[in-house]
């Protein structure tokens, strides 16, 4: 196979992916197209830090330590509880080992997603049982929540606060149920949640089916959240919030416009400039940075990689558009060295590609090993960063030593155009 044969198979497989990706976007139904997910400093929405701390086991009187697969379960819990049907676009994050960073689009209403998710979960029925020694009433918990086998949302009467949760215990939770209700016939049963009593119905005769209800003048909403809860489990720590805010919707999309707006003026006025400065080449490496843009997008739209953008995020994207332009500018630089020399115009191409190979290379990994460490170690806004550095970078790379290339190729071999020297900025 010749060189002009695979310029010529690698030109295609190049506009076949970037149309691809311009199908997606464009193409198809607006339903089916492919969509960028937006971080909440680019939309309205809700941003909550928790600090996770270890409670002490009620039966072995140990203190567990947060380990990953607390930290796993706890997120585990609150994807269940915030997204119980995996429609939403809700974010739950581990940030270091005790930490849990959870974002919720759209959503503004701070004080009601601070309820949802400062709630342990822990369900408990209690005996009241009075202590002759303070000469006061206790409450002794006689079954807990770990025997729950699902909740719903029930009536108990007629008005907008008379909604109930009706839960059902597994095998074992009914049996002990059954035995509980039979011991304490004609005995109140205090229904706790989180330590609050909800109410305290009197056994009137022995339940052995598993079946219960908790009432408490809830509102329908008020019910759903606590069926959510329940049928998420409970948590095994406590939680408090470390830091709670809204981004309103018309700063959200303040900060997208502005943005958006400055990445096209940058990228005008490098094509510009890269035009004005290498004049053949540099119009080249125009089309390349266009193609590498949409690249870009595209990586961040994959299905299963969760990709969300942010304002870091955007950041990453506008330094790697430089690391693209300042790998072209080294390949250029030698080619302008080499037909300085005297040489052909193919011949500049390979030896000045050949001769700036090395220092791409060494460019770009540097950068991709400092993004991944941002990644790996950095907070939540700067993983953004770190991420989108990385991947822009590696595309960067990929589109400075594989479409400027092939472009330049195709222009001297096919459009006849290695006589006109002047053109590539001798």
């Amino acid at each position: 196979m010749n060189k002009s044969t695979k310029v010529l198979i690698n030109l295609v497989i190049i506009f076949l992916i970037t149309a691809a990706i311009l199908y997606g976007f464009f193409g198809v139904k607006e339903e089916d197209r492919l969509k960028l997910k937006l971080g909440l400093d680019l939309r309205s929405g809700t941003h909550i830090t928790l600090q996770l701390t270890p409670v002490e086991d009620p039966q072995t009187h140990e203190v567990k330590k947060i380990d990953q697969a607390v930290l796993d379960r706890s997120i585990q819990v609150f994807t269940k509880r915030l997204n119980s049907a995996g429609t939403s676009e809700v974010l739950i994050s581990s940030a270091g080992t005790d930490r849990i960073i959870i974002e919720i689009p759209d959503n503004t209403n701070l004080e009601q997603a601070k309820n949802l998710v400062k709630k342990t979960g822990r369900l408990e029925f209690k005996e009241k049982v009075f202590d002759p020694v303070t000469q006061t009433a206790q409450y002794k918990t006689v079954l807990d929540g770990s025997y729950l086998d699902h909740a719903n949302v029930g009536r108990s009467g007629v008005g907008e606060d008379a909604w109930c949760v009706e839960f059902t215990l597994n095998k074992e939770g009914a049996r002990m149920f059954g035995e509980i209700t039979t011991r304490m016939k004609g005995k109140p049963l205090g229904i706790f949640f989180d330590n609050e009593l909800y109410s305290e119905p009197v056994v009137q005769t022995p339940i052995t089916g598993g079946n219960g209800q908790i009432t408490g003048h809830f509102t329908m909403k008020e019910a759903n959240d606590l069926c959510n809860i329940l049928n998420s489990g409970a948590l095994s720590v406590n939680v408090e919030i470390m830091e709670a805010y809204t981004v309103s919707p018309t700063l959200g999309e303040q900060s997208l416009k502005t943005s958006l707006a400055a990445g096209i003026l940058g990228l005008i006025v490098v094509i510009i400039y890269m035009i004005c400065y290498y004049r053949l080449p540099g119009l080249v490496a125009s089309l390349a940075l266009v193609i590498y843009g949409v690249w870009v997008i595209g990586t961040m739209v994959i299905p299963g990689l969760e990709f969300v953008l942010t304002l870091p995020g955007i950041a990453g994207v506008v330094l790697s558009i430089g690391m693209a332009v300042d790998a072209n500018v080294l390949q250029f630089e030698r080619i302008k060295e080499e037909l300085w020399e005297g040489r052909s115009v193919k011949s500049s191409l390979d030896s000045g590609f050949e001769r700036a190979f090395s220092s791409i290379i060494d460019g770009h990994v540097s950068t991709i090993l400092g993004a991944l460490i941002l990644f790996w170690f950095g907070a939540s806004s700067v993983k953004g960063f770190g991420i989108t550095l990385a991947i822009g970078t590696i595309l960067s790379l990929v589109t400075a030593i594989w479409v400027t290339r092939q472009l330049l190729y195709f222009v001297t071999d096919f459009l006849k155009l290695d006589s006109q020297r002047k053109l590539y900025g001798e």
